[in-house]
Order: C-alpha cells, then sequence, then structure tokens
C-alpha cells in the first residue's frame, strides 16, 4: 500500500511569520524624512487653534515710546520780504512758514522756502469783523459774500499760488472763523487734498477748529501769539509761556510775525526749548 501524505498545513504559520517580518525590516529602512519631518514644537494647526486671533483676543503690540513734548512756531505774513524767509533759515531749527498766496514776492518765498527745507503752508486771507461788508484787503479773501462753490474755488486758487504747502491757517478771520457754512467748505477741500489746518484763533468764537474735527481733517490750534506785544523781553515771556504749554499738554502752537525785531529775539531766545525739554517740530508733526 502506498504510504498517503498529509498536507503541509503547519508550514502556512511560519510563512506568514517571516512575510511580516521581512516587511517591516523593509519600511523600517525608509529614510526618516522621506514623507515627514522631525516635529519641531507645535504644528501649523494647532499653532492656528492656540493664536489669540482664534480666540478672539488682540495680540500684544510692543509700546511706542512717548514723544515728549512737543512745540510747532509758525511764522504767518510772509511773502512780503525775502529778508524775512533768509532770517528765518539762519535760525536753523523746524520752523514752519505761512505765506500769504498775493503777497508782493510769494513766488520767490515759496523756492527760498522749500528750496531751505522749511514746511510751508497757505496764509489764507478770512473776512475780519473790522472788514465785515467792506472792501476786502487781498483778492480771493473767504468772506460771507461767497457761495459754497466760491469759497471752494477761492481755496484752490490759494493752494495754487503756494505750491507745496502742507497745511493752512487763516489770516485774521475774526468773521468768517465763526461761519459754519464758510467753513466747511474750506475744509472740505482741505480733507480731498489730505492737507491739515491750524486754526489761528483770531476769535474766541472760531468755529474752525472744531469743524476740522467734525470732518476728519487733521487739526490744532493756535495758542500764544509770541509777538502780540513787541519788545525782546515779551517775546522771551511768551515764549516760556508756550513751552510750558506744551509739557503740560503735550503739545502746543506759537504764531510770530516777520518783523526784522521779532526774528531776531526768536532766534536769540529759541534755545530756551531744550532748557524745558520741549522739541521744537514743524506743524504738521501735532495736527490730529
Amino acid at each position: 500500500m502506498k504510504r498517503r501524505h498529509r498536507p503541509l498545513l503547519w508550514l502556512f504559520p511560519i510563512a506568514a511569520s517571516l512575510i511580516v517580518f521581512f516587511l517591516v525590516r523593509i519600511f523600517d529602512r525608509r529614510p526618516t524624512g522621506a514623507l515627514t519631518a522631525p516635529p519641531q514644537g507645535p504644528s501649523q494647526k494647532t499653532r492656528a487653534a492656540d493664536s489669540p486671533e482664534k480666540r478672539g483676543e488682540v495680540p500684544e503690540r510692543p509700546a511706542l515710546p512717548a514723544p515728549g513734548p512737543q512745540v510747532a512756531i509758525i511764522i504767518d505774513d510772509v511773502g512780503y520780504s525775502l529778508e524775512a524767509v533768509e532770517s528765518i533759515l539762519a535760525i536753523g531749527r523746524p520752523i514752519t512758514v505761512s505765506i500769504l498766496p498775493d503777497a508782493a514776492r510769494t513766488e520767490e518765498a515759496v523756492r527760498l522756502a522749500s528750496g531751505g527745507g522749511l514746511e510751508i503752508m497757505l496764509h489764507l486771507p478770512f473776512e475780519s469783523a473790522g472788514e465785515k461788508n467792506g472792501p476786502k484787503i487781498f483778492e480771493g479773501t473767504i468772506s460771507g459774500g461767497l457761495s459754497a462753490a466760491s469759497v471752494r474755488a477761492a481755496v484752490a486758487r490759494g493752494l495754487a499760488r503756494v505750491p507745496g504747502a502742507a497745511g493752512v491757517n487763516n489770516h485774521t478771520g475774526s468773521a468768517a472763523t465763526e461761519e459754519r457754512r464758510l467753513m466747511r467748505p474750506v475744509l472740505e477741500v482741505l480733507k480731498a487734498r489730505g492737507l491739515y489746518f491750524i486754526d489761528s484763533r483770531t476769535t474766541r468764537e472760531t468755529v474752525a477748529y472744531e469743524e476740522a474735527v467734525k470732518l476728519g481733517v487733521r487739526t490744532a490750534s493756535r495758542n500764544v501769539f509770541l509777538d502780540a506785544e513787541p519788545g525782546e523781553a515779551n517775546i522771551a515771556s511768551r515764549l516760556k509761556e508756550l513751552f510750558r504749554l506744551a509739557k503740560q499738554k503735550g503739545t502746543a502752537v506759537g504764531i510770530c510775525h516777520p518783523k526784522a525785531d521779532s526774528l531776531a529775539a526768536l532766534a536769540r531766545h529759541i534755545g530756551l526749548a531744550e532748557a524745558y525739554g520741549v522739541k521744537l517740530v514743524y506743524a504738521s508733526a501735532i495736527v490730529r
């Protein structure tokens, strides 16, 4: 009789084990960075989920250092004398010059001041209480008889006469700056051009600063007329007042005029700024 062979069923478990063993060895030899890089901290997904924005928090930013007290000194009524501009340049400080649109030497004053690195403004004439309903000193004066369109045209004309002006302040204006109807179109032109407005405050009833704030025009107000009373001692006293105000309020604006005596006194006493710990800046640096 022939001997019957039993199926070699016992070999299957051994073969399966060998196959698994070799597969494991093969995959263990793959480069570690082939599919994924080793972890370097929290994953992008984790960081996004944990970020302040995802949690509804405002991310912290480093606080900027406070600039300290700042003063802008503006010289009004520039445009009649180039010697005045040269005297201002000789002071060697960041002084803003406000140039009348129709003075005898407006064009030359603009070139000289700009070429010397000074900031320039348009010193735009506004109607005063004394000339209300009477003859106007300057062409293009902002006055009560003008329509809104005429006011805008007058501002545009003045800016064309003083190219490069960073802003505007009012020349006189004790009547016109009290009227919102007149101030709004003035300020609308400035806003459209990205210019600032300094209220010279020639009347206590002025609404110019208030309207500028409402319309979102960068603005500030005059705090001290430096040469309201002539004489070197008076100007020195007003400079001290201006610097004290800046230390109290953070910023202050002083206005002076281009008279030879006023500029000479300003040059001699402007160094008091350092004694008071005040920084002199252009008007554009303090408007808000």
